[in-house]
């Protein structure tokens, strides 16, 4: 799915695109200024963008930059996805290694104690930004203070 369109005169052309899945799928096209675009195309990787996790507004950040540049450069860009997966969860908790979109969806709630190398763990009821300090979260740490 297209994040950020280039619409500007300098980036007319180019896009960049969630993660898909698997080998050979456009993830971006890069036209900056010059005539000739170029592709980039995934290599075997899940679809980390849209996994359950960590999420930062990375894609936003770009256009919001790019759009306050002055009109007059060209680098205007279209934005209908602001955000996506920084940290997976299974990546969080060291339970998987995401090679494969099926470990971005394990069941980490209901895998064994063993399944994590770390002593205790609690995810976010659902995936929030990256380091966001929430009620629920807090008073699972709290509840573990002595």
């Amino acid at each position: 799915m297209e994040a950020v369109i280039g619409r500007g005169h300098a980036v007319s052309g180019t896009e960049l695109r969630t993660q898909s899945e698997g080998d050979e799928a456009l993830v971006a096209k890069f036209r900056v200024v010059t005539v000739p675009t170029r592709e980039v195309r995934t290599s075997g990787l899940p679809d980390i963008d849209g996994a359950p996790g960590g999420t930062l507004e990375g894609f936003g950040i770009l256009a919001d930059a790019l759009n306050e540049l002055k009109p007059l450069y060209g680098f205007a860009v279209d934005n209908p996805i602001r955000e996506h997966c920084f940290v997976p969860a299974v990546s969080a908790v060291a339970v998987r290694e995401p090679a494969h979109h099926a470990d971005l969806y394990t069941p980490i709630g209901g895998l064994p104690p063993a399944g994590s190398p770390l002593d205790d763990f609690v995810l976010a009821s659902r995936s929030e930004e990256h380091t966001l300090i929430t009620e629920e979260l807090s008073a699972w740490l709290l509840d573990r203070l002595p």
